[in-house]
């Protein structure tokens, strides 16, 4: 998970921040390595652009005004897919939830960079509204900033939006019904690189800080390879069960309709 990749940043956001020529290399390493990147959604309905390819999904979360000025040449140069969460009220504005880390006039994509990172297929999803700390504010007001966001990137872009980030990463069960019923497909939080639960509202994420460089990057995912694949056969064991259960239910079904 990357926020901005600029040169600049004040000392207590600095953390967020990658060095333009330090995000290029992690790309081009991550090519080299044979990674192919891939949207949430994608991630989550198992839909994978090469079978055999190592998977990674990149995610940048708030929508600065740099992942267009930036980012989204490197991406389009390399071929390299992502997901790109947006606060609503903060396009074509700036930054102002960061004030208290003295990044208030950050500057954010406008709307026309918003959909032209979406035609050129970034993933857009929703990052609520206004930023809060969703599993802190009252039922109604976290319906809203998840109903509306997505309402209003869907009339923007005129595409559906299925995938949600709780802002800070911080969410309860309140707020993952919430993100559900408002639509939406898949909710992503941090903490980890990957999400050792079937939950696809409480999908973890890596941050990727300012002094991670390409080696420490393919590091990390290497060192969590292994688990992965651990999680993965886990799942398709539940995914068997589950569906024998459903055949034997189905059998008795018809045994029971024989019979009368």
């Amino acid at each position: 998970m990357y926020h901005s990749v600029a040169a600049a940043a004040s000392p207590a956001f600095r953390t967020f921040v990658t060095d333009p020529a330090v995000f290029r290399d992690h790309m081009a390493a991550l090519v080299d390595a044979g990674y192919a990147a891939t949207t949430v959604s994608d991630h989550v309905s198992g839909t994978r652009t090469e079978p055999g390819d190592r998977g990674v999904v990149l995610t940048f979360d708030d929508a600065f005004q740099d992942f267009h000025t930036t980012v989204l040449p490197v991406l389009a140069d390399l071929g390299l897919s992502a997901t790109l969460y947006v606060p609503t009220s903060y396009v074509g504005r700036t930054s102002r939830w960061l004030q208290p880390d003295g990044e208030a006039d950050r500057p954010m994509m406008s709307w026309s960079a918003v959909a032209e990172a979406a035609a050129s297929g970034v993933e857009i999803g929703s990052h609520s509204r206004t930023h809060p700390q969703l599993d802190r504010l009252p039922g109604d007001r976290v319906r809203a900033e998840v109903r509306d966001s997505r309402s209003l990137l869907e009339d923007q872009l005129q595409q559906e939006v299925r995938s949600f980030a709780y802002p800070f990463g911080y969410h309860d069960g309140s707020v993952k019904r919430a993100v559900a019923e408002a639509g939406y497909l898949s909710g992503c939080a941090v903490r980890d690189l990957l999400s050792t639960t079937d939950d696809p509202f409480a999908i973890s994420r890596l941050t990727v800080t300012h002094d991670t460089d390409a080696a420490a990057l393919l590091d990390l995912l290497d060192r969590r390879s292994g688990l992965l694949d651990e999680v993965r056969s886990a799942a398709r064991a539940r995914v068997s069960r589950a569906l024998r259960r459903v055949g034997a239910k189905r059998r008795h079904a018809a045994a029971s309709w024989d019979e009368d």
